[in-house]
């Protein structure tokens, strides 16, 4: 390492002060995102807004997730509702995997599926796209479910991350 690294100072983080929470770009030099936690229906969720090109993006991911939270109710029954359609089969079904410590793991009701399922983390970008991660409690191993969006809600994908 040379000396000049030794000596540069590192760059105060920025700060988003909102009613919604705090969020804070750590370091502004690396990737952007400002890094927070929001009020989930009531749990808290670790938040993401991304920011292309400073302030500007990340005030506009900001107005995003402030829409978005004024919706969660109606957002949280639709994710959920995706998710259940993606993860049961036709018999209403949901097949686990476990914790990977069981043989043979036996089905689950799609309102157990849902009743276990929290969202974990969100990020929000600057042009209304969306990411959800639900934590599904152990149910497939340590994978999460990761639900894409646009603040339209139009286009849903849905699948196992991890």
């Amino acid at each position: 390492m040379s000396i000049w690294k030794l000596f540069q100072k590192k760059p105060e983080p920025l700060v988003i002060q909102d009613r919604l929470g705090t969020f804070i770009l750590r370091d502004p030099r690396k990737p952007r995102y400002y890094e927070g936690e929001a009020d989930w229906l009531g749990k808290k969720a670790d938040v993401s807004l991304y920011c292309d090109d400073g302030a500007l993006t990340a005030e506009t991911a900001l107005e995003n997730l402030r829409r978005l939270m004024a919706e969660a109710a109606d957002w949280d029954a639709k994710l959920r509702q995706c998710a259940v359609e993606e993860m049961s089969g036709e018999d209403g079904m949901v097949e686990i995997w476990g914790d990977g410590t069981e043989e043979e793991v036996p089905p689950i009701t799609a309102a157990e599926f849902l009743s276990r399922i929290s969202l974990g983390f969100l990020d929000v970008y600057p042009n209304g796209e969306l990411y959800f991660d639900y934590d599904l409690d152990g149910m497939f191993t340590d994978h999460g479910l990761g639900i894409c969006a646009d603040m339209s809600g139009k286009s849903l994908s849905v699948g196992l991350m991890g």
